[in-house]
């Protein structure tokens, strides 16, 4: 199963107000790490803060790098580039903190396909590709 929301009102990015993701995230910030740090462990700062800010997991995970994401297609993703991570649970226990995450749950990936037209475009890249993704 796939952790599956609905980007509420309250959304930071209004161009994807009532949009579906699978993705959890946002922006690096200069307090993250010095600007002169370049290593992984800088960037996962940034990524801790970021998942730590939208969502409580409340389990044993493992976190892992599974590619890159480019998507020129509209203007969120004109702006925006994604490296994308696979969380694996031991339990599917998340809580959202955020307001701007509404229907948060766990779905399969017959589920989300029924939803497809409805997620946001970096979420229909991730689930076109979710086996090869899982797999890693």
């Amino acid at each position: 199963r796939v952790l599956f929301y609905i980007r509420g009102k309250k959304a930071g990015e209004q161009r994807l107000v009532a949009k579906g993701s699978i993705g959890i995230g946002g922006h690096m910030n200069e307090s993250d790490e010095s600007l002169f740090a370049l290593d992984e462990a800088a960037y996962r700062v940034g990524v801790e803060r970021e998942v730590g800010e939208e969502i409580s997991i409340n389990t044993k995970f493992e976190d892992c790098i599974v590619a890159l994401l480019n998507d020129d297609s509209n203007d969120v993703g004109q702006v925006h580039l994604g490296i994308v991570h696979v969380f694996k649970l031991a339990e599917p226990k998340v809580e959202k903190r955020e307001a701007m995450i509404t229907n948060l749950s766990f779905l399969t990936k017959e589920e989300l396909l029924t939803r497809r037209d409805s997620l946001e475009t970096w979420s229909q890249i991730c689930l076109d590709s979710l086996d090869r993704l899982l797999a890693l």
